[in-house]
């Protein structure tokens, strides 16, 4: 009896490697390829694609060269190869409208370069306005801005990634600040600091620094 129950573990322990071995060659089989990242950060990239991956897939960087290589099964590789064609790509052209906009309470006095936000500035309780100066920058993926505005205002950024997807450009490191000009030996002061995303087209309202019933206002707008 002994040697039968030991015969029938022996049979069973077999069976199990036998099965475990085919697993371990089918891992082992997954295809793999190397991705050359051109013009954005490898890591960036990887996390790009990481969720494309399946359970056996992985992805390994080469920093040294700005390469991925990738394991997986043939149809998630294909599915990667197309988001990085989608997301690797030259610095696109981007476009940013600052304005900058006293508001005020009282009588309604809107001038005519400003009169497309008073229906705006009227939702956040602002009936007057007056135009402070505007700038329209242009450049590229991963360009910083440095600005000079009217009156004393200077605006400094640096354009973020054009996102296909949700239509949105990144601006990072927005900083609206203004040089007193009773004080030129000092730096600029800060009146507003942030990094948002802003969607291609629409207008951005932002209320910043008050003094007394008024208001600075920074108005911007995204283009490609």
């Amino acid at each position: 009896m002994k040697r039968l129950l030991l015969l029938m573990l022996l049979a069973t322990l077999t069976t199990g490697a036998a099965v475990a071995e085919p697993a371990a060659e089918a891992a082992k089989a997954l295809p793999a390829r190397t991705f050359q990242v051109k013009y954005k950060a490898v890591d960036r990239a990887a996390a790009v694609i990481k969720p494309l991956l399946s359970p056996e897939g992985s992805v390994s960087m080469q920093p040294s060269n700005n390469a991925l290589t990738v394991t997986d099964r043939p149809a998630n590789l294909a599915a990667v190869a197309a988001a990085l064609g989608e997301f690797d790509t030259a610095p696109r052209p981007l476009k940013l409208s600052i304005r900058l906009v006293m508001a005020g309470h009282g009588t309604a006095r809107v001038p005519e370069e400003v009169r497309d936000l008073a229906p705006k500035l009227a939702m956040i309780g602002f009936t007057a306005a007056e135009s402070l100066g505007q700038v329209e920058i242009e450049g590229h993926e991963g360009e910083s801005a440095a600005v000079e505005m009217a009156n004393g205002y200077r605006a400094d950024f640096k354009f973020g990634d054009y996102d296909p997807a949700s239509k949105t450009i990144s601006v990072n490191d927005l900083r609206v600040s203004r040089l007193d000009p009773a004080k030129k030996d000092r730096p600029p002061k800060d009146l507003y600091k942030t990094t948002l995303n802003l969607k291609v087209g629409q207008t951005y309202i932002f209320v910043t620094t008050k003094k007394g019933e008024n208001a600075l206002v920074i108005v911007l707008a995204a283009r490609k």
